[in-house]
């Protein structure tokens, strides 16, 4: 399914496809690349509230006791729900980027976010859709549905080992909420967004949250005239954080309660230690990250002391080992910040088993490096066995492999009017180009040799 979005800053249109495994954003800054993540996970992630549709008692026992539940579903109804949650995209424009709603409307006055299809060609895919998922509704109720392909029927079983009353309090208000969630952003189940201030954000939380605290306690503190004179004191002086931010923080502050669960893809956390961060990553019952380097697991530093390239990907490695589910949409601002070019390539190699996983990222990227080794692993498809040595020697596996067909590629750039188009790169057997950054490498290229030649041939080559 693909999402159309026009006028978002200064992007005059773009059209996502939301069924790629991998999607690639290329571009010059200040080209809209963040703006349009933003609201692509606002659109994505977990957030759905259907008070007037919960289980009947009857349904709830059928679930609880029978341990399976069979739900049909209106595809009209699905219909709606998708278009209701284009809309209130539209309304938290504020909320999705840290402003009023008069700033909002002021600075998107023209923004439309759309389907590419009409009603009726949505119920007819809806209901040819086949769909096998699994998901957490609580920390212990675990549900796995199934629905046939040209059927409204949803097939719910119950994998729940143990619950108690408040896990049959959330089956019955949230359970058809869940449902539905997946049919309205269907092929993903949730999102989560790691944005380029990641690197302080997992480190300081505590110290941005202590601030907020004490506002808090100042207001509390104050009588009526001077409470009021404090909360317009605060309000002209202090931003929003904008909802990547806010989620992202409340997160990190989350982290030692959070610790408990094991995420679907947490060996690829192991992996990412072992293999990149060459440590253990340790969360604290307090939810403050430590590091232990493996030539010296009894050194444990606070992650502050530690290199700036575990803070970057340290939230990444929480994620997975504690909060990864399957169907997630992964969003990763700028994965090369404060990353040696050999991490960065490592860090592709660990995104493309993460896409084989089942899992779906969009990344936003200026790295030649990145962009290279994604071109690798695309060919990689395709070798045969006479590089097998070769292939092992590099370090190369076959959960590596990515699929032309999977991956999308995206260039921002500015056209007529100073407005940005995202265009869809053609991305085939052997990769793709970004011919923003090729011409930059190019430049420096024939820069470099017409210095050489200058300095020692005493001319211009």
């Amino acid at each position: 399914m693909n999402i159309i979005v026009e006028n978002l800053g200064p992007i005059k249109k773009a059209i996502f496809n939301l069924n790629k495994q991998l999607s690639v954003f290329c571009g010059p800054n200040n080209t809209g690349k963040t703006y349009l993540s933003y609201v692509l996970y606002a659109y994505t992630r977990r957030r759905i509230y259907l008070p007037d549709e919960r289980l009947s008692e009857e349904q709830v026992s059928s679930f609880i006791t029978n341990r399976l539940l069979q739900i049909n579903f209106d595809e009209k109804r699905v219909y709606e729900l998708t278009s209701q949650r284009l809309k209130n995209i539209k309304k938290d424009l504020g909320i999705i980027f840290g402003l009023s709603d008069e700033k909002a409307k002021l600075l998107f006055p023209n923004f439309r976010i759309k389907l590419d299809k009409s009603e009726e060609k949505y119920k007819e895919e809806l209901r040819a859709k086949s769909y096998d998922f699994e998901f957490h509704l609580t920390r212990n109720v675990i549900v796995k549905a199934n629905k046939r392909e040209g059927d409204n029927t949803i097939t719910l079983k119950n994998l729940t080992k143990t619950m108690d009353e408040s896990d049959l309090e959330e089956i019955r208000y949230n359970l058809l909420t869940a449902t539905y969630h997946y049919l309205v952003v269907s092929p993903i189940y949730d999102s989560h967004f790691f944005p380029v201030e990641r690197t302080s954000m997992f480190t300081y939380h505590k110290d941005i949250q202590g601030t907020r605290n004490k506002l808090v306690n100042m207001l509390h503190a104050q009588d009526g005239i001077n409470q009021q004179q404090t909360i317009n004191f605060i309000m002209n002086n202090s931003s929003q954080f904008p909802l990547v931010i806010g989620q992202t923080l409340d997160t990190a502050n989350n982290m030692g309660q959070m610790r408990k669960n094991t995420g679907y893809y947490a060996k690829l956390a192991d992996e990412i230690e072992h293999s990149i961060m060459k440590g253990k990553l340790i969360v604290t019952e307090d939810g403050d990250l430590q590091f232990a380097a493996e030539g010296a697991m009894d050194k444990i530093v606070p992650l502050q002391l530690s290199a700036s390239m575990e803070k970057a990907i340290s939230g990444i490695v929480f994620y997975l080992r504690h909060i990864s589910g399957k169907g997630d949409m992964v969003f990763i601002d700028e994965p090369e910040v404060n990353c040696h070019p050999n991490v960065q390539v490592l860090m592709t190699r660990i995104f493309a088993k993460m896409v084989n996983a089942g899992l779906r990222i969009v990344i936003s990227t200026h790295s030649d490096y990145i962009i290279r080794e994604l071109n690798n692993l695309i060919m990689l498809q395709g070798t045969t066995e006479s590089l097998n040595k070769d292939l092992e020697r590099w370090g190369y596996t076959k959960d590596m492999r990515l699929s032309h067909e999977d991956v999308a590629a995206y260039l921002f750039s500015y056209g007529n009017r100073d407005s940005v188009i995202m265009k869809p790169i053609v991305v085939t057997d052997s990769g793709f180009e970004v011919s923003t950054i090729d011409a930059t490498i190019n430049q420096q290229n024939e820069i470099s040799q017409t210095f050489y030649y200058n300095l020692r041939y005493g001319k211009k080559k």
